[in-house]
């Protein structure tokens, strides 16, 4: 199998998961952001239901003992592209995929120059 063969069988296999993630990705996913309500109550721990006014009490609190009130506003907050439902969530990642893959060979491409 040639190299370019194998790559683009890659690039292939990573589009069809990226496609089929949103639909196989838990709604109720147990990252960091869920382990920070929990942990300042303002989410059960085994559960999905977020109390706002604790959520926004426990950012202040935190705001206030590390003086940190860094924020953004994601391009594609929670892996969608809002106001498309399921839609937008695989543009989002059939996107971030897409983004990534030029992204490694455009660093590629430059490490390997002679001149580095």
């Amino acid at each position: 199998m040639e190299t370019k063969q194998f790559i683009l069988i890659g690039v292939a296999i990573a589009l069809v998961i990226a496609v089929a993630a949103p639909f196989l990705a838990s709604g109720d996913p147990d990252g960091l952001e869920s382990a920070f309500f929990s942990i300042y109550g303002a989410k059960p721990f085994m559960g999905s239901e977020l109390d706002e006014d604790a959520a926004g009490a426990a950012e202040e609190q935190v705001v206030a003992a590390t003086g940190n009130d860094f924020s953004y506003e994601a391009l594609m907050p929670d892996y969608s592209i809002p106001g498309m439902d399921k839609t937008g969530e695989v543009l989002a990642v059939v996107l971030g995929t897409l983004m990534i893959l030029v992204l490694g060979v455009v660093v590629a491409k430059i490490s390997a120059r002679p001149d580095n």
